[in-house]
């Protein structure tokens, strides 16, 4: 279902950006992808009138850190921690992807977040084992209809025969894929090597290629704790790598310095509670980064493990970082020293819509429902049992609502869910390359070592030295 002209009428709309803005019940003119006017007698003479009785009229969730690829392992790695992760996905089942596999786990990806209301992803697509992956991976984000920028990992996949033999050949492959997706619904970035996995000198140049190609660069940052962490945020600043058109996923081991640094450059930061919590990377850090003025927006990481349902983040989020802020002012005067909430409802919308808008540099086009951005909007069904009475709608959005209360979602103007469903049996056509991929993939994984294949002895200790070898010059002299 497509339409040029759209009027949706009889919503609660929320007008404006989530921290600021209001609920009024409006109708929202939609003409050639683009929000032209938000009001009331509005003319629709030629719109298409889209129902929104009901529901909430809210702009679409922005998730700024995701790995689409791995949808077809959905629920794999739900009980492991970061270094079974690492070993079981990274160093092990990543090369068994074929091209058709990294594109059903990338449509299917797509399609389960526009299910769930997520409109704009960042896709951090660390599976190029070929040329071929890659455009099998933005072949599955056109055909999904999802807003995206697309990083191209710079990681290599361990292979009996790789198809890069050098960082150069991988950089011209990121060039040759520049021009052709630097618009529209999909944009380029780079997803750098995660920070000292490879020599800081090629560090460096990966972050001299996103500038000289203008690319947001996104990476892993200081998702490890414990007494041997490397300052990493010290390390880029050190050498004049940080800036404006980044975004860090996690950054939960960052001191005060760090979010100091991150600030001061414009970078931006990507939280993923569900992961972080699980894995062992951390308390999400999402309200530090704030308070030290730093754009940060929440992201589902990635499917083979947790849902990309963004009502769950949102309350993840909050909930974690509420607990983690009462529980000194309990330890020092108890329930005296309460003092409401860390982190309201409202807030928690802000960082899944116009935070996450914010932290992709996208806000003047995305993130809240404004004349002049693009008609990135969902429909949120608020008439169950479980939502009323509707007191406040942020608390009813965030705490009483889920994926299934999405009846309608449109990007650029353009829908692709509606009355519960997804459109053109896009639902279908996932569900059919997930099942399959899935037996395809678990018969490979078969020979080597299963879906969880042991953790080699001594991972851990090889991993720190290689760390040490891979530090800059400077910093160990």
């Amino acid at each position: 279902m497509t339409s040029p002209h759209l009027l949706i009428t009889g919503g609660t709309v929320l007008v404006g950006p989530a921290l600021t803005g209001t609920f009024e019940r409006a109708d929202v003119l939609v003409q050639d992808g683009a929000i032209t006017a938000i009001g009331h007698d509005l003319d629709s003479s030629r719109a298409k009138t889209v129902d929104a009785t009901g529901t909430f009229v809210l702009p679409g969730f922005v998730d700024v850190h995701a790995h689409l690829w791995e949808a077809t392992m959905r629920g794999l790695t739900s009980d492991w921690d970061l270094l079974d992760f690492a070993w079981g996905i990274r160093f092990n089942h990543t090369a068994l992807h074929t091209p058709d596999d990294i594109y059903a786990g990338v449509f299917g990806g797509a399609q389960a977040a526009l299910d769930g209301g997520t409109t704009t992803v960042l896709d951090h697509a660390h599976c190029i084992v070929t040329p071929a992956h890659a455009d099998a991976a933005l072949q599955g984000l056109a055909d999904s209809g999802l807003r995206a920028i697309w990083a191209y990992g710079l990681t290599d996949v361990p292979t009996r025969t790789p198809a890069f033999t050098s960082p150069e050949q991988r950089w011209a492959d990121l060039r040759r894929l520049r021009a052709a997706h630097s618009d529209g619904t999909i944009t380029l970035g780079l997803a750098a090597n995660d920070l000292l996995n490879v020599p800081w000198e090629m560090t460096v140049q990966e972050y001299r290629l996103a500038r000289d190609l203008g690319l947001l660069l996104t990476t892993h940052l200081n998702a490890s704790s414990g007494p041997q962490r490397v300052p990493e945020v010290l390390l880029l600043d050190h050498d004049g790598l940080l800036g404006p058109h980044q975004v860090y996923a996690h950054g939960n081991a960052s001191d005060d310095r760090e979010m100091t640094l991150l600030a001061g450059a414009g970078s931006a930061l990507a939280s993923t509670p569900e992961s972080e919590a699980q894995m062992g990377i951390g308390y999400p850090v999402f309200a530090r980064a704030r308070t030290a003025g730093i754009r940060v927006g929440l992201g589902s990481d990635l499917q083979a493990n947790n849902s990309p349902d963004a009502f769950a983040q949102m309350r993840l989020a909050r909930q974690i970082e509420n607990a983690r802020a009462n529980q000194p002012l309990l330890d020092r005067a108890g329930l005296a020293g309460l003092r409401g909430v860390a982190v309201t409802t409202r807030e928690a919308l802000h960082l899944a819509t116009h935070g996450g808008a914010e932290a992709l540099g996208l806000a003047d086009r995305i993130g809240s429902l404004e004349p002049g951005k693009q008609a990135d909007i969902i429909l949120v069904r608020n008439d169950s049992p479980r939502q009323r009475p509707i007191i406040d709608p942020f608390a009813t959005i965030v705490e009483a609502s889920g994926p299934g209360d999405v009846d309608t979602v449109l990007v650029g103007g353009k829908v692709l869910k509606r009355h519960g469903t997804l459109i053109e049996g896009q639902a279908d056509k996932a569900i059919r390359l997930a099942e399959s991929t899935w037996s395809a993939l678990s018969a490979r994984m078969a020979e080597r070592g299963g879906p969880q294949p042991p953790r080699p002895d001594g991972m851990l200790e090889q991993a720190a030295a290689a760390v040490v070898g891979n530090l800059p010059s400077w910093f160990t002299a």
